[in-house]
């Protein structure tokens, strides 16, 4: 995000009113400055007859204002203090609407997620770390500041379609181009597919093709924290404007409302309100949502009334899309050995590609040399050895267990109920597909079992999956394709 604008009166120069701007980042950093201020501020410094100064922040308006004087009144008192004197004057000024849409202001104090909060007896609503992600209303609520200059927002345009996530894209495509006739759609899948490009994308594309609408982005994190504030500081009604005049809501990281009944509850409402007003709803969830039932029954339902899509892990050709298309972006000309060599080195998801150029684009940078494939090879080693690492049977024990709600310690058990041996077996059979332990490695830890039984629940598990059987985990009836790929998808989120 650029610097705040400066406005200088006409008794003082705008140098002091920059010195402020950067004792004030200074003070808070550089990344919450430009999450909350941004170029929606504006400082200017007057000094009157008696060479008294002033030093003014004029920024955001109702809710937001508010919010950011109390939270940040200490610090930049503290900068100006510094810069202009203790004797100086500090005064705030609500702000005029930032012309552009940009990151969504959700006021976020840094807590666990498992600590309680006050407000929602029972709730975990502590947020977690995340990026903002938003455009602004026209009605008072967590108004967003402007948009970083430092980082351009994803487009549709960018995304490298694969057989991986055609469907979602697709489906993204059709949400904006009709918006409400697909309304929510859920697009689900493990960390680092593309989930949050895909749902920028929906916002900018929505802004291209409908200029009038308003379309709001936000991270779960985001609507609870911003939800918790408006509710304890009297805000609440500028939060519903802000988020139910939406004509596209976009919520990312829908997981993260687990366990948090009161912004369940809103969330339902509000979903329920866009609903009845035609507007379109895009949701992104590491997981598919039948995998979070304790989001509620009536959340799921009404989820399912609208339409899901599937992202998975980038196949080669994506992988390969996505390499080269950053290396053009930055202007970086490289051999198409190189290319290659990354694509089909870095194989988990789309994130490890981004840190695979830049360790080779400041490899190249310091040695003063081109990039070429034994520079890639050399300097890429760790990394390849990182995306390559065996997974272990703890690892498929924990993913089958999470997977199903299973509790720790039933695979390794004596039980033979179907309800244990059918998620006992498929532990087997993953494990033997995903890892590199011997039969006999397989079966002891899965209970002190014989190599034999491992061989023969590897065979029943193929039987299973050539005629569509259905099979029992946790005390449900699963296509057991479908579980397969849900316990994958925990391995591959890690």
């Amino acid at each position: 995000m650029g610097n705040a604008t400066i406005v200088a009166a006409t008794l003082a120069d705008g140098s002091s009113a920059a010195a402020v701007l950067t004792a004030f980042r200074g003070r808070i950093g550089a990344d919450r400055f430009a999450v909350w201020f941004g170029d929606a501020a504006r400082v200017s410094v007057a000094a009157d007859h008696h060479a008294a100064t002033t030093v003014t922040i004029a920024v955001g308006s109702g809710f937001t204002h508010e919010w950011l004087c109390r939270t940040f009144k200490a610090e930049f008192a503290a900068a100006v203090h510094e810069v202009c004197g203790p004797s100086a004057l500090v005064r705030w000024e609500a702000g005029e609407a930032p012309s552009e849409p940009a990151k969504a202001a959700a006021p976020a104090a840094a807590a666990s997620p498992g600590r309680r909060r006050r407000g929602e007896p029972g709730a975990a609503e502590g947020p977690r770390g995340g990026s903002g992600r938003g455009s602004p209303p026209q009605e008072a609520g967590p108004r967003p500041a402007a948009a970083p200059s430092r980082r351009v927002a994803h487009r549709l345009e960018d995304f490298i379609v694969g057989p991986s996530n055609r469907m979602a894209c697709g489906a993204v495509e059709m949400a904006v181009a009709r918006p409400g006739e697909m309304s929510p759609l859920v697009i689900h899948g493990p960390s680092g597919v593309g989930k949050t490009h895909l749902l920028e994308g929906a916002c900018e594309r929505m802004r291209h093709v409908h200029p009038a609408a308003t379309p709001v982005c936000l991270s779960a994190e985001q609507f609870t924290t911003a939800f918790l504030q408006a509710l304890h500081g009297g805000g609440l009604p500028g939060f519903r404007r802000t988020c139910r005049g939406a004509d596209l809501l976009v919520i990312d990281d829908v997981q993260f409302f687990v366990g948090k009944k009161a912004t369940l509850l809103e969330f339902q409402h509000t979903i329920d309100a866009l609903q009845r007003l035609g507007r379109q709803v895009i949701l992104g969830c590491d997981r598919e949502f039948d995998a979070l039932p304790d989001l509620g029954a009536d959340l799921l339902t009404r989820c399912r009334g609208g339409m899901t899509a599937r992202i998975l892990p980038p196949d080669y050709d994506v992988r390969r899309g996505i390499v080269a298309a950053i290396f053009a972006r930055r202007g970086i000309s490289v051999p198409d050995d190189v290319i290659h060599f990354i694509a089909s080195s870095m194989t988990r998801h789309a994130r490890e590609l981004y840190g695979a150029v830049n360790r080779l684009e400041a490899t190249s940078t310091m040695l003063g040399l081109p990039i070429s494939l034994g520079m890639a090879e050399e300097s890429l080693a760790d990394l390849v050895r990182s995306s390559g690492r065996s997974v272990r049977l703890a690892d498929v024990e924990r993913a089958v267990c999470k997977a199903f709600g299973i509790d720790g310690g039933d695979l390794q058990s004596s039980r033979r109920s179907r309800s244990t041996s059918h998620p006992r077996m498929l532990a087997m059979f993953l494990a033997r597909k995903h890892t590199q332990a011997a039969l006999a490695e397989i079966g002891g830890y899965f209970g002190r079992r014989s190599h034999s039984t491992v061989i023969a629940a590897q065979k029943a598990v193929g039987d299973w999956v050539a005629s569509g059987t259905r099979i029992v985990l946790a005390d449900a009836a699963w296509d057991v394709e479908e579980a397969i790929r849900r316990v994958e998808d925990v391995l591959r989120a890690g």
